[in-house]
């Protein structure tokens, strides 16, 4: 997912109704290809993956609407990000199936919270929060479950962020999860235009990155995803469709064309 800046102002999306009888409020999501642009809410927020993973970007504090001035993170099961209110954010799946939850945190309660941004969640904090979201749970004990919660994530370790991967690998990554969703492959110029670049500056980084142009990545990556499902016991007649070839033939000659 790219993430260019937030616009500004962002998106509202209010909480604070939903936090007035007991300061907390929870969501759980298991939303297909699940995405929410850049937006803010009026209370603090935790997010972390149950299943799959995700993308957030996220603009720190003070540096609303300011061009680059994000941060962003791929967040898989035991990691979370901690959310400041009025913190601009989006999120994005990156796996076909994913399971979420999202904690929202009345001023009064996320007060005792002092870390902020990507966060490594013990066994702990992932039980109690798993515990939660469990349809049997008495809603009695959901409010000194959240406080434990807190105290728990007081103690959590910050994640280093990862750096910026190059567009090529932005790319393949694209590409990955295009074939990961059945979905077309999207063409070169619009991969460029998606990540703000030209096709030019694509070219050259794909071919320092893998020492091949973009549309060689294209279908090597294309044809080995074929493979993989043609092992799997799949026809060929199903596996061009699913591919997007207008018959077997145009599958059977790329296969033929590219090495494995």
């Amino acid at each position: 997912m790219t993430s260019p800046a937030a616009p500004h102002p962002p998106q509202l999306s209010p909480k604070l109704p939903q936090l007035a009888a007991q300061g907390f409020a929870l969501r759980h999501s298991r939303q297909a290809h699940y995405e929410f642009d850049w937006h803010v809410h009026d209370c603090a927020m935790l997010l972390w993956p149950r299943k799959g993973a995700l993308h957030s970007a996220w603009q720190p504090e003070g540096e609303p609407g300011s061009a680059g001035g994000f941060e962003q993170m791929l967040l898989t099961r035991s990691q979370a990000i901690l959310l400041p209110v009025s913190t601009a954010h989006r999120t994005q799946s990156t796996t076909q199936q994913q399971e979420h939850g999202e904690l929202y945190l009345a001023p009064e309660i996320a007060r005792a919270l002092t870390g902020r941004g990507a966060l490594r969640l013990d066994a702990a904090a992932l039980a109690m929060l798993d515990a939660l979201l469990a349809p049997a749970l008495d809603p009695r004990a959901a409010e000194p479950l959240v406080q434990a919660v807190v105290r728990q994530i007081t103690r959590a370790r910050p994640l280093e962020l990862a750096r910026p991967r190059s567009p090529a690998r932005q790319m393949a990554a694209r590409f990955a999860q295009a074939l990961d969703w059945n979905e077309p492959l999207p063409g070169i110029d619009a991969i460029a235009c998606e990540l703000g670049s030209s096709t030019r500056q694509l070219q050259r980084a794909c071919q320092d990155e893998f020492g091949q142009s973009p549309v060689a990545l294209r279908r090597q990556m294309l044809a080995a995803h074929a493979r993989r499902l043609l092992a799997m016991g799949l026809p060929l007649a199903q596996v061009s469709v699913q591919l997007g070839f207008a018959t077997s033939g145009h599958l059977t000659r790329l296969l033929k064309a590219v090495a494995h």
